[in-house]
């Protein structure tokens, strides 16, 4: 019975030490992605920011929508015409008094 060996045993790994060079590159490199990832940041920081004023006004915009629709569902009836006419028009009804104090 033959043994077969193992391809890689003959593999045999020289270690060398990395230049100045080469080690100033990459700290260089791993430097510019650490300032790049912190100004990523900031605009992620701003454009949450934004996103939410976004938000707030989209929310103060329904409920002036859901306002003006009341209004709308209203215009026909007796009492929107009523409504109108004394918010509008500075008019009241026959039976209203108005006391002034001195």
């Amino acid at each position: 019975m033959t043994k077969k060996r193992n391809p890689l045993s003959r593999i045999r790994l020289v270690y060398q030490r990395s230049s100045t060079l080469l080690k100033c590159v990459v700290l260089t490199a791993v430097v510019l992605c650490t300032l790049c990832l912190m100004l990523l940041r900031s605009e992620i920081t701003k454009i949450n920011a934004n996103t939410e004023a976004k938000r707030h006004q989209a929310a103060e915009l329904e409920y002036k929508i859901s306002a003006l629709e009341k209004n709308i569902s209203q215009l026909g009836t007796v009492q929107g015409v009523k409504q109108i006419a004394q918010d509008e028009l500075g008019l009241v009804s026959p039976d209203t008094i108005f006391y002034i104090p001195e």
